[in-house]
Formats: structure tokens, C-alpha cells, sequence
């Protein structure tokens, strides 16, 4: 049977009554798949896609970076040299023209612009410094490479996009195989999977998600229990990592509050899941209970040994600053000399 004749069989016992659980889907993303944010959050605006389902904003500072290497790569062949001259609080880049004399040989080196980042509010300033005619078409060409390169770098690829389509199915359902590739949503999404499924083509015509809407029948439960179990295993499998005695020294509190988010986002998805596809999801809560209840004991473990070498540290700190003030009235009994005086200590 093919998947149209699959998806019809699905479909027809849906209208005869049958509960309509949610749907199994996979995408294809072409490799071509390359657009501006403004031109993806018009899109998704036209399918009614929610904002919060889009990637985050490419990160203008890496994109700059990124554009200077690629611009010198392909103005290698003019003697054009891209050099940094600052990178406190604004990035700045010179372009600088290299003229070798043969006759003296030796290099001389003018400046023909500046291109700055401000990190404060990323924005970058081009600085034009040479105005002389001779070389006007070479400043040009490389405003003009660099602008190029600095969009293209900003721009959103396949490679956001499957990962925005991943985090979704995470959030909506269950993978249907052992190695991802098809997941079931569950139907309470199917106004999401409707807008991705309208905007993939949108942005690239090659794109798409299939789907086949699932009927209450079968062993969508047992599919869903053995996923959530799985994904519960590996996130037990990775707390024990994390936590491993050897290693608990470079354990931070972020990690644990963000793996605590994550137990509670599959709480939901296994409540969620659970209700529609009617199985005992009690084995399951149990052990996400206790995989975050070892998270807040971890933490709280920290806290009370952060907050205990803050007092200890405390009649240190007293000891350290009577010292500093004996130190500094000896210091100022002693003739000062030319030799420490600029000596802070350090």
C-alpha cells in the first residue's frame, strides 16, 4: 500500500468515526534553503505561524567577523588586506592597500578605509579615508563584497530551519522511530503543524512535510509509552554523567536549572500524550520525579556550600584589610622612592 492509499484508509476511518489521535510527519529540507530573517517572519506571519516557533536572531558580531573573511578571500588578488585595528567595545577593521616596490624592495602599506561594529547597539559605520580617484574602484568593490558577504551571513539556512522543526516536535510529540525521521504530533498541534506545513514551501520550493492523520486504532499508546520511556533514559543517563563524582567540581547551577526545564516540558508531553492516547503514564512521572527531585538536591547542595565559603571567607577578608592598613602606615613613615612609587601590589 502507498502512502496516498495509507493516508486515504486513515482519513476515511476518521470520517466514519473513528478519534482522530494526531498525525505522523516528516519533512525534506533542501540544502538550497537561504532567506533573510525579515523575509521568514513575513512568512510566517501569512500562516498564522506563532513568532516563538521561529529561530533566534543570527548574531550580528559572529556575522561581521565572518564577512571580513570571506572578503578578504576574494580580494586576495587585489593587494587589499583586511586588518583589525580595535575590538574594545567597537570592532574595527582597516582595509589596507599593499604596494610592493621592486626597485627598493620593499612594502609599503596605505589605509583606503575603515568598516567599525558597535557592539552596544550593533551597528556598523563604513569610514571612507582615501578620496583619491585611483583607487575609487577598488574602495567600492570592497564596501560592496564585504555588504555582500556581512547580509549573507545573517541570513537563515536549512540548518536553522530543521532545527526550528525538531524543537517543535520535541515540544508537540514523539519520535515514531527508533532514530527520529517521522514523529507523531499529537492532534492538539495541528493548527501549528498546518502553519509549518504552508511555510516550508514558502521559503523554498523543494521543502515540505508529509503527513497522515492517525486514527484511534493500532498501537499508537505503546509507540508513544516506549518513545517517552527512551527519552527518559537518556536524560537519566545524562544527569548520571553530569553528576558523576569526578566531574562535580565543573558542574554549574545553570545546567542543572536548565535540565530541570527539560524535565518539566516532558512532564507535559507525557500528561499530554497520556490523556489522548489513554496509557498509565504513572511509571513515568515517577521517574521524572525523581530525576528533578536529584536536580534540586544537587542545587541546594550548592547553594549551602556557596553560602558557607562566603562566611568562612568573611574573617579572611577582615584579617586581609588590617594587614593592608598596617602595611599602608608603615608605608608612609618610609621615605618613598622613585622605585615604588607606582608599586599598587599586584
Amino acid at each position: 500500500m502507498n502512502t496516498a492509499a495509507m493516508i486515504a484508509t486513515q482519513q476515511a476511518l476518521i470520517d466514519k468515526g473513528a478519534e482522530y489521535l494526531g498525525d505522523l510527519i516528516a519533512w525534506s529540507i533542501s540544502a538550497e534553503t537561504r532567506l533573510s530573517e525579515a523575509t521568514l517572519k513575513r512568512a510566517a506571519e501569512q500562516v498564522n505561524l506563532d513568532f516563538s516557533y521561529l529561530p533566534e536572531s543570527p548574531n550580528k558580531l559572529s556575522a561581521f567577523k565572518n564577512a571580513r573573511t570571506k572578503t578578504q578571500t576574494q580580494l586576495s588578488n587585489h593587494n587589499l588586506l583586511i586588518r583589525q585595528i580595535s575590538n574594545n567595545g567597537v570592532l574595527v577593521y582597516g582595509f589596507v592597500l599593499e604596494n610592493k616596490n621592486e626597485k627598493d624592495k620593499k612594502l609599503r602599506y596605505s589605509q583606503l578605509a575603515s568598516y567599525s561594529f558597535d557592539k552596544s547597539n550593533e551597528t556598523s559605520n563604513w569610514n571612507r579615508e582615501d578620496w583619491s580617484h585611483e583607487n575609487e574602484s577598488l574602495i567600492d568593490m570592497a564596501r560592496t563584497t564585504f555588504d555582500k558577504w556581512y547580509a549573507w551571513s545573517q541570513e537563515i539556512t536549512s540548518k536553522e530551519i530543521r532545527a526550528m522543526l525538531t524543537e517543535f516536535v520535541k515540544k508537540a510529540g514523539v519520535p515514531f522511530r527508533e532514530r527520529g525521521g517521522t514523529y507523531f504530533v499529537a492532534r492538539s498541534y495541528r493548527l501549528e503543524l498546518t502553519a509549518f506545513r504552508e511555510l516550508l514551501p514558502l521559503i523554498h520550493r523543494e521543502n515540505n512535510i508529509r503527513w497522515m492523520p492517525i486514527a484511534g486504532i493500532g498501537d499508537m499508546d505503546i509507540i508513544a509509552r516506549q518513545s517517552l520511556e527512551k527519552e527518559v533514559q537518556s536524560m537519566s543517563s545524562y544527569l548520571d554523567e553530569l553528576l558523576d563524582p569526578q566531574k562535580v567540581s565543573e558542574t554549574k547551577g545553570s545546567t542543572l536549572k536548565n535540565q530541570l526545564k527539560v524535565y518539566r516540558e516532558v512532564e507535559d508531553k507525557t500528561k499530554m500524550l497520556s490523556e489522548l492516547l489513554q496509557f498509565r503514564s504513572d511509571a513515568l512521572t515517577d521517574k521524572l520525579a525523581k530525576l528533578r527531585q536529584r536536580c534540586l538536591n544537587v542545587l541546594d547542595e550548592i547553594a549551602t556550600t556557596t553560602a558557607v565559603e562566603i562566611s568562612e571567607e568573611q574573617p579572611k577578608q577582615v584579617e586581609e584589610i588590617i594587614s593592608e592598613l598596617v602595611e599602608t602606615n608603615l608605608a608612609e613613615i618610609e621615605e618613598v622612592t622613585e622605585d615604588n612609587l607606582f608599586d599598587l601590589g599586584f
